[in-house]
């Protein structure tokens, strides 16, 4: 080989060393995080953007939103009869708030509210049923759904905040609005499971 074909060689090789260097530094150098709004392809990006309140809810909650255009569903009566939307009713922004936090369309969606609620007050108000708890218990006197084994015949609406074990429970308790859920008996044996409304008869 030649003088200037050695020389060629070297160099070729001084190069090709000096590359695998620089490339190998690069590869060790520290990431630099992601800037605020950017993604960094991974879990962050998966998450999607935070909730807020005026967000379109049937993009992850479909079936919901599906139960609204069903007129044998309470959501879709609702929906016939008044104008509302989902926030209309669930209101609560804070705790929706906490439980969609790092959630995503792609998240497990609940079968059954867990961590928030809808109020009565959500019910009861001027817009929707402005009707006074006297008026309610008037209106389901006669009403026989609750009905124990021995007889006894409850009015639904004199049962809510009627004694400290009744203080939680909500219209929605009762009246399932997004499916066939459980009826107001259904919901009363859940405690009374001997199936008696009279209280220290079965313990």
């Amino acid at each position: 080989m030649t003088e200037k074909g050695r020389a060629a060689k070297n160099k070729f090789l001084v190069a090709a060393v000096a590359l695998t260097t620089c490339l190998g530094l690069m590869a060790c150098a520290p990431q630099q995080a992601p800037e605020a709004g950017e993604s960094d392809g991974g879990e962050a990006a998966a998450a999607g953007p935070a909730w807020s309140i005026d967000m379109d809810c049937s993009v992850c909650h479909d079936a919901q939103h599906a139960s609204m255009q069903d007129g044998a569903l309470l959501a879709g009566v609702h929906l016939e009869q008044t104008d509302v939307s989902c926030v209309s009713c669930h209101a609560d922004e804070a705790a929706l708030s906490g439980v969609h936090e790092g959630k995503s369309a792609d998240s497990p969606k609940p079968t059954k509210l867990k961590k928030t609620t809808v109020s009565t007050e959500s019910c009861m108000n001027e817009t929707c049923h402005a009707v006074s708890d006297e008026e309610f218990e008037a209106l389901t006197a006669g009403v026989t759904e609750l009905t124990d084994a021995n007889g006894t015949m409850v009015n639904p609406h004199t049962v809510m905040g009627l004694t400290e074990g009744h203080a939680d429970i909500q219209c929605v308790s009762c009246h399932t609005v997004h499916d066939q859920g459980a009826t107001a008996a259904e919901t009363c044996v859940t405690c009374h499971h001997a199936g008696v409304y009279e209280c220290n008869t079965c313990h």
